[in-house]
């Protein structure tokens, strides 16, 4: 998880969307800052790190944003390579552009800066790595629907996402999936 508001979002989704289904463990620095120890590399080597003292061939996912992260592209390729337990969900720009599909006016940001201010016009209570309210978690359906109106078919499963674009939707497609069988064992 790159950073606070990633996490955030991610607790939101369990809380409201799936809850009392999934125990996620957030692995990596605590206490993280901004541009402290959250680079998409960073992320890579704590994954590693973390399968190899637990031993687990659990699904590992890597959340985080494009920004700044282009150069470790190629690692995050070679250890998606190295395991079908390895998955990512990265955002084009930034988490904030992905958190604006589920608003009434979604918009397409080329920055993170732009993200988080069109955010902000919306949400006037926006800040980074605060807590996410149901009421957002709720439009979850119509975001991944704009997601997969924007993409317009193009495939956005590759290590990076399409320009402006956020590959959340394969992870809440995954949790989705995961909680039907779990109700369907029940």
């Amino acid at each position: 998880m790159e950073g606070q508001s990633e996490e955030q979002y991610l607790r939101a989704l369990m809380e409201y969307r799936y809850p009392k289904q999934f125990a996620p463990k957030f692995i990596g620095d605590k206490g993280r800052r901004q541009g402290r120890k959250t680079s998409l590399i960073n992320l890579v080597k704590a994954a590693e790190k973390y399968e190899r003292a637990e031993q687990l061939q659990e699904v590992i996912w890597i959340v985080c944003d494009v920004d700044r992260n282009k150069i470790h592209c190629g690692e995050l390729e070679r250890w998606r390579r190295e395991g079908d337990n390895h998955r990512s969900t990265l955002q084009s720009a930034a988490l904030e552009g992905w958190l604006l599909q589920h608003l009434d006016n979604p918009g397409r940001p080329f920055t993170a800066t732009e993200a988080i201010s069109m955010l902000k016009a919306q949400w006037s209570r926006y800040v980074k790595g605060c807590d996410i309210p149901e009421w957002l978690i709720k439009c979850t359906d119509e975001a991944c629907r704009r997601e997969k109106h924007f993409l317009g078919g193009q495939n956005n499963s590759g290590v990076w996402p399409v320009d402006r674009s956020s590959q959340m939707p394969a992870l809440i497609e995954y949790l989705d999936e995961r909680a039907r069988r779990r109700d369907q064992r029940a």
